[in-house]
């Protein structure tokens, strides 16, 4: 049984097409390898329940929050921008290019 919840992160969301599952399954997929070289988080699932939309977050994972997870966190300023500096030299270090972004995505139950 699962509940309805949200996922936080601040990095990068990549939306997924159904012939990029297979590498993400078997963690060839170059944005996984690139993460894993810094040392980043990744959480890739299928959030368009009762349909498909399959997402990629590559960065720092902030918060999985719902009735099954957590129901709240606190993050002080300090460490906010902690994570903010931290994750974005990784982020470049691993060759992602772009502003690194705050993402809160819905994830229905199944």
């Amino acid at each position: 049984m699962s509940a309805d919840s949200s996922i936080a992160y601040f990095g990068f969301r990549f939306e997924i097409s159904s012939d990029e599952i297979a590498g993400l399954e078997d963690r060839t997929d170059t944005r996984l390898v690139a993460a894993l070289s810094q040392n980043l988080d990744d959480f890739w699932s299928n959030f368009g329940s009762p349909g498909e939309q399959y997402l990629l977050f590559i960065g720092t994972h902030l918060a999985w929050l719902g009735p099954e997870n957590n129901l709240s966190i606190m993050v002080t300023a300090h460490e906010m921008l902690n994570i903010i500096a931290t994750t974005k030299a990784k982020l470049a270090a691993a060759g992602f290019a772009g502003e690194p972004s705050f993402h809160f995505q819905w994830d229905p139950d199944d």
